[in-house]
């Protein structure tokens, strides 16, 4: 999945971007498409000299500094920036591989970016160019030529999203530049424009913190405040998105929400209800009409941000003979096993509606907790053991509600099972253990794996296997 989401982009092409194929972008010649803010076409590969490379990682920190957008390498364009001829490029590993190295030493600090290649230039290449002969062409085929060089041309697309970490820097005569689109063409930020670009960096940040906190707030607000406990994930894109939230909007959402299942492993935890709130989508599992989310909770707002809760297990409510006379403390012990999946599906559902819901981009800001917490539901962790028995695991038992979990990591990587995913969970997972004095929760790591001896009751091996999930026999000493 390519990170740059565009409208206008896609719109431009007929297509996204991770489904371009050679004829979308002969179809730029036929509608004289124009370069833009957005968009920049290179009739030949960048060169390998010095200022070439400066070239090239200029043009790309340009994109990331203003709105994102994607320089197509093999078309050309006439004096009024239009594209008028699709003579492509060689295409091959090498040449990708050499421009992701460039761009990784020459701009700082190093963006998001995608380097996708559209194989083969077809038939029509518009001005009358013809495959491996164009004088635009013959600077980048070598001297093989003939019919191996015509299958190896094609397009090579530079796809770069606007980027929370701008402004970027590119070494131009010894000293750092910061380069910025200005319609079809590339500027210098002054020293002044440079540092509000820094300003605006720390602000993004802190409206992120400040936005996940009032996510977080409103979706604990919706949770039934009595039975189980709940783990609740929480995350925020840093650079938002947006749903338009129509009828066709919210059936399209309740069709799907409704059909699968709420969590990585569980089928009979299920979303019942599906409705609308201020600029978001809400589903949880209540079947009556009771203002509160019962047993899962789901709310996804039209910028990509959400919040995910799901009940777990208490492990003291399976021995329990009655429930604490009222306002006497009772104690709950929070299954640790259950917390882990918890988690796992929680950062899934909300980095999938993230992307491919609002469009989002860039990287996610995420938190975790254990809810409620407070002198009237004192807390532990605990362990299910196969046969039964139950054990409270490390040092703390909490009566008041500690901080959230909080981790970072690249939205796209979230988005759909792999050691990614598990890594964030780790942190996170293992942030919500140290509440309790315990160093590291181990059936998932840091590493990305899933240590398959420490799963008592989910079928997770079935699922990592699904998902080419790394499974280990280690466990933790």
């Amino acid at each position: 999945m390519v990170a740059l989401r565009s409208r206008r982009l896609e719109s431009l092409f007929g297509t996204s971007l991770d489904a371009l194929r050679a004829e979308h972008v002969h179809a730029l010649v036929s509608s004289s498409a124009e370069e833009a803010f957005d968009l920049d076409f290179k009739a030949a590969l960048y060169g390998r000299g010095d200022s070439e490379r400066r070239a090239l990682a200029g043009d790309v920190a340009a994109l990331a500094n203003t709105a994102g957008g994607v320089i197509v390498l093999g078309v050309a364009e006439d004096d009024q920036a239009r594209a008028v001829a699709t003579p492509g490029v060689r295409v091959t590993d090498a040449e990708v591989a050499r421009i992701r190295q460039v761009i990784a030493s020459l701009v700082a600090p190093m963006p998001v970016v995608d380097v996708l290649t559209v194989p083969g230039c077809g038939a029509e290449h518009g001005a009358g160019v013809r495959p491996g002969i164009s004088p635009a062409s013959r600077a980048d085929t070598g001297p093989a030529g003939g019919a191996a060089e015509e299958q190896a041309r094609g397009f090579i697309m530079i796809a770069v999203p606007r980027s929370p970490a701008a402004p970027h820097a590119v070494l131009v005569n010894e000293a750092l530049r910061y380069p910025r689109r200005n319609g079809a063409t590339t500027r210098y930020l002054s020293e002044p424009e440079v540092a509000a670009a820094y300003r605006e960096r720390l602000a993004g940040a802190r409206r992120q913190s400040t936005r996940i906190s009032e996510v977080q707030r409103e979706a604990l607000e919706r949770l039934n405040p009595a039975g189980l406990p709940w783990v609740v994930v929480t995350l925020v894109p840093d650079l938002p998105g947006d749903i338009l939230i129509t009828s066709e909007t919210h059936r399209a959402f309740k069709d799907q929400i409704t059909a699968q299942s709420a969590t990585i492993t569980a089928a009979d935890i299920r979303f019942r209800r599906a409705t609308v709130g201020p600029r978001r989508l809400l589903a949880d599992g209540t079947m009556d009409n009771s203002p509160y989310a019962k047993w899962v909770s789901l709310d996804l707002h039209a910028d990509g941000s959400g919040a995910y809760g799901v009940c777990v297990l208490d492990l003291h409510e399976r021995r329990r003979q009655q429930p604490a006379p009222e306002g006497e403390p009772q104690l709950q012990m929070i299954h640790e096993e259950a917390v882990v999946v918890a988690v796992l599906s929680g950062v899934l559902h909300l980095a999938r509606h993230a992307r491919d819901r609002a469009a989002a981009g860039g990287s996610a800001l995420l938190r975790a907790q254990i809810y409620p917490i407070s002198p009237q539901r004192p807390t532990e962790l605990g362990h299910l053991h196969s046969v039964g028995f139950i054990d409270a695991l490390g040092t703390q038992v909490l009566t008041a509600q500690p901080p959230a979990a909080e981790a970072a990591a690249p939205l796209d990587d979230l988005a759909q099972p792999g050691p990614a995913l598990i890594q964030v969970s780790a942190l996170l997972v293992n942030e919500i253990g140290h509440a309790f004095g315990i160093a590291e929760i181990g059936h998932i790591s840091r590493d990305g794996q899933i240590r398959r001896r420490h799963w008592a009751h989910t079928p997770i091996a079935a699922w990592a296997e699904q998902h080419g999930i790394e499974l280990t026999e280690d466990t933790l000493t």
